[in-house]
């Protein structure tokens, strides 16, 4: 398929140019002028002043071509050849749009069935219709003039682009019938035909209850595939390249189909293709280039979706290589947890992970403050690059079951869920369920999907990507076992195999379990990794200080003293936060505000919380 493609695209300026000259040359044996045999029947006056004729476009060479839809193109001429008029009914950005430029360019060649023959495509537009109306029923008398003027014509087809908006709009008096009411009328009571696009979405908003489903007959529109995404490209990308002044490579073809298609959701395939073609031709020009090769396309989606994609380099191997190290300077002890976070984030910057599921799914157990979410934090920071590329649920605010409404939305509404929403807008994050044993267990069975396909469907009817995301579920289940066999000194791997087969069933089914990629066992931290932790605290106080141009040190004996008052086996660090918190930042807040620390001090903390300040020189 590939040597198929590279062979296609050598050839296909001449393949555009040959069906360019074709179209030109069998529009040359059509009358021109007056006595053109599309403009022979009555005059449209009307009509003309609210639409845009599309054959006269394609005859002037001005629409691009259409690749492959031939198959799109022959229901709508059979529907149409059945006495129907077609509805095109497909996501935005999949082509619907072109599919008509392309129907109006084999009017123009007269490559159709004969119904389509000496006909003009005519598109009307509901902004010009409605501007300017005030009477009462004044736009539905536009719209019957111009439907009068298309139907003594006998030689139009009339394209309404979203016509679901014209459900619901009339002139001034809420007593007047809508625009849809009259068209399906018309449509009913004569031979006019009319190709009409809408979303599915609004299809089944609008449409679907409005009169026009008795008179239209429904074509999808699908999104294209990968090989016919790349050939829409390729008839694309000359104009680009004659535009930018660059060439791409064939490689780069590829690149912007599968990057565009992998990691930007907010639009379909082919037009989120075409927009990164013409983006990555627009961005290579200003840097003086001329060669555009595939890893320019992923260093270009690596700057819009703040993911790495491109080869990795030997800073960033360096970076992967030495990962444990950096983790364990945010993390202390937990080696199985960090160990087990660092080999899933190698597989996924390598490319050598399902593609079809999240990057990574971990279940972190372990008793309160021992660092299962400062660990979530270090691997959003690690991989997307920020701490803040995180969606966090309180599943505990999940525990009755028709909060399942919250994540997906509620059913018959018009916005999504917390969590659909939240991954639809940033499809590149590390999604933490805080205290997942809480939550209810139909609230559990939604993440089965996720963890396995990747993928969950709003109450919308929208598909989420969810295989973008980091799926991270922290849990105190089992704390007190944990605990116990932890002073007992039973290893890990084996508290952790008890704790799946027997003791988390009262929490989570099997299957649940099962769908992790690793469950992590955070153990109780020690006095020593306490006062470890209590070191980074610190530092993170001596930080704040010299934002404000002050300096701390922290004596060893200070340092143990305060990890002393703050050691909890059961509560991990956090006893230890509130008493630096008492004993350090309060008493420096205190010297502060008296004035008995300045700019360009020192401030040394000893033990019994003595606070010795060093003041600065005189400049």
């Amino acid at each position: 398929m590939k040597v198929t493609n590279v062979i296609k695209w050598i050839n296909f300026n001449n393949i555009l140019a040959e069906r360019f000259r074709r179209y030109r040359s069998r529009a040359v044996f059509k009358p021109k002028g007056p006595i053109n045999r599309s403009y022979t029947a009555a005059a449209t006056p009307y009509l003309d002043s609210f639409s845009t004729d599309i054959t006269q476009l394609a005859r002037a060479g001005r629409l691009p071509l259409t690749v492959a839809r031939d198959r799109e193109i022959e229901e709508l001429f059979r529907e149409m050849e059945g006495g129907k008029s077609v509805l095109l009914v497909g996501e935005k950005g999949v082509g619907k749009g072109n599919l008509v430029e392309g129907l109006a360019n084999r009017m123009v060649a007269e490559d159709v069935p004969a119904l389509f023959q000496d006909k003009r495509l005519v598109g009307l537009s509901l902004p010009f219709l409605v501007a300017g109306a005030s009477k009462t029923g004044e736009v539905q008398e536009r719209l019957l003039l111009v439907l009068q003027e298309v139907r003594r014509s006998g030689n139009i087809i009339i394209v309404i682009e979203e016509i679901d908006n014209i459900v619901g709009v009339s002139s001034a008096g809420t007593e007047n019938i809508d625009l849809s009411e009259v068209l399906s009328q018309e449509l009913q009571n004569s031979s006019m035909r009319v190709i009409a696009t809408t979303t599915p979405q609004n299809m089944k908003e609008f449409v679907e209850r409005s009169a026009l489903m008795g008179v239209f007959e429904r074509v999808q529109i699908p999104e294209p595939d990968r090989n016919q995404s790349i050939q829409i490209v390729q008839a694309n990308v000359a104009a680009v390249e004659a535009k930018y002044k660059v060439f791409f490579t064939y490689e780069s073809l590829e690149k912007i189909v599968d990057l565009s298609d992998r990691y930007l959701h907010d639009q379909f395939l082919p037009a989120k293709a075409i927009n990164l073609l013409v983006e990555a031709g627009s961005w290579i020009a200003k840097r003086d280039l001329k060669l555009i090769v595939g890893e320019d396309i992923a260093a270009l989606v690596s700057r819009k979706t703040n993911i790495p994609l491109t080869q990795v380099t030997k800073k960033e191997t360096d970076v992967l290589l030495n990962l444990s190290e950096i983790m364990h300077g945010r993390i202390i002890g937990q080696d199985e947890a960090v160990k087990l976070v660092v080999s899933a984030l190698r597989r996924a910057r390598t490319e050598l992970r399902d593609q079809k599921r999240p990057i990574v799914n971990m279940l972190f157990l372990g008793p309160t403050g021992v660092g299962k979410t400062e660990l979530a934090k270090t691997i959003a920071a690690s991989y997307f690059g920020s701490e803040e590329a995180m969606i966090r649920l309180d599943m505990s605010e999940y525990q009755a079951q028709d909060s399942i409404a919250r994540l997906l939305g509620a059913p018959g509404g018009k916005t999504g869920g917390m969590l659909t929403d939240a991954v639809r807008q940033r499809p590149f994050a590390l999604v933490l369920l805080d205290e997942v044993e809480k939550a209810h267990p139909d609230i559990l069975n939604i993440f089965l999907q996720v963890m396995d396909d990747g993928r969950l469907t709003d109450t919308l009817g929208r598909t989420v990507d969810f295989t973008n995301v980091i799926l991270v579920a922290t849990s105190n289940a089992g704390s007190t076992y944990i605990q116990d066999e932890v002073s007992k000194l039973t290893p890990i791997e084996v508290i952790k195999d008890e704790l799946i087969r027997h003791k988390l069933r009262d929490s989570f089914r099997p299957e649940f379990l099962n769908r992790f990629d690793g469950i992590v066992v955070f153990k109780p931290l020690s006095r020593e990794e306490i006062f470890e932790v209590a070191g980074l605290m610190l530092k993170s106080v001596a930080k704040r200080l010299a934002d404000k141009g002050i300096s701390l040190v922290v004596t060893p004996g200070a340092q143990r003293e305060l990890a002393q008052a703050g050691f909890d086996p059961i509560f991990g660090a956090r006893p230890l936060r509130r008493v630096i918190q008492e004993r350090v930042d309060d008493a420096l807040a205190n010297y502060l505000l008296q004035g008995k620390i300045g700019r360009r001090d020192e401030v040394v903390l000893d033990v019994g919380g003595v606070i010795t300040v060093r003041k600065a020189e005189q400049l």
